[in-house]
């Protein structure tokens, strides 16, 4: 088994930035993508603050998933390699939408992701302060009691996301719940849309038949739940700032991210930014 400084080198990070997002519609009105939009007391993008806490943790390179309107998120993505030397793979879906586990499928096959490396998918509107060597840590202990997949969840009395629900004595993965309600049960925790998993697990994506896309990762059932446990370690507003309605986005302006993920200036990690 691979220790786990070698399992993250060999772990592709994937920011899924496609979506347009009704609910996020009365923000930007569709005319920029959800993941440009500024938030923060220092304003950048979305997508900036998603990927900190992985530049922080000293990765270089990321896949960045595009649908919505993509030319303005490779734009601003270049301008931070240009500035930084993080290098961006930008993969595009199809005017027929693919989903989270069908674009994966797609560049597996296509060769673009690497059938031999582990994966991260990040949700590219979720920010989670996320300690990179703690995750790693949880995840690969989960390798020897067979979990191949650590989905990231998040403890609290209230949701309006897709629940995981667990058994909280193994933290094994019983199913994801994608019908959002208020009250979250016992042994539940919101999804945060981060999952770490084992390249074993890319056999799984490239099984996806054509006739069941677009779907997504979390719609993919036992296959992936089976074999799953959850890291329940964020928490709504401290350590994970869900955007997903203009209340969320109200919100998001008065915070300061630099302190939030305790750090100097971000332009130190991603370059100066320019509207």
């Amino acid at each position: 088994m691979e220790d786990r400084e070698s399992y993250l080198q060999n772990t592709e990070v994937i920011v899924h930035a496609g979506g347009l997002s009704e609910r996020w519609y009365p923000v930007t009105q569709g005319k920029i993508p959800k993941v440009m939009t500024e938030i923060g007391t220092n304003p950048r993008p979305i997508i900036d603050w998603t990927i900190m806490p992985y530049v922080k943790a000293g990765i270089r390179k990321f896949f960045i998933t595009l649908w919505h309107n993509p030319d303005a998120i490779i734009q601003h993505c270049n301008e931070i390699s240009r500035n930084t030397g993080i290098e961006f793979v930008f993969l595009k879906e199809d005017e027929k939408r693919m989903g989270r586990g069908g674009v994966i499928k797609y560049y597996l096959e296509k060769g673009v992701l690497d059938t031999s490396m582990h994966k991260i998918n990040v949700g590219g509107s979720d920010i989670v302060n996320l300690d990179l060597k703690s995750f790693v840590k949880f995840h690969v202990e989960g390798l020897s009691k067979g979990f191949l997949a650590t989905l990231v969840g998040s403890e609290t009395g209230m949701t309006q996301f897709d629940k995981i629900i667990f058994d909280s004595s193994t933290g094994r993965v019983i199913r994801m719940d994608v019908d959002r309600i208020v009250d979250l049960p016992e042994d539940s925790h919101a999804n945060t849309g981060t999952v770490y998993f084992d390249d074993g697990l890319n056999k799984v994506f490239m099984n996806i038949t054509e006739d069941q896309m677009p779907i997504d990762w979390e719609n993919m059932g036992d296959v992936i739940f089976n074999n799953a446990r959850c890291f329940g370690i964020a928490r709504l507003f401290e350590s994970w700032f869900p955007l997903k309605t203009p209340y969320d986005y109200k919100k998001s302006k008065d915070i300061d991210f630099e302190k939030w993920f305790g750090i100097d200036s971000v332009d130190k990690y991603l370059g100066s930014y320019q509207k």
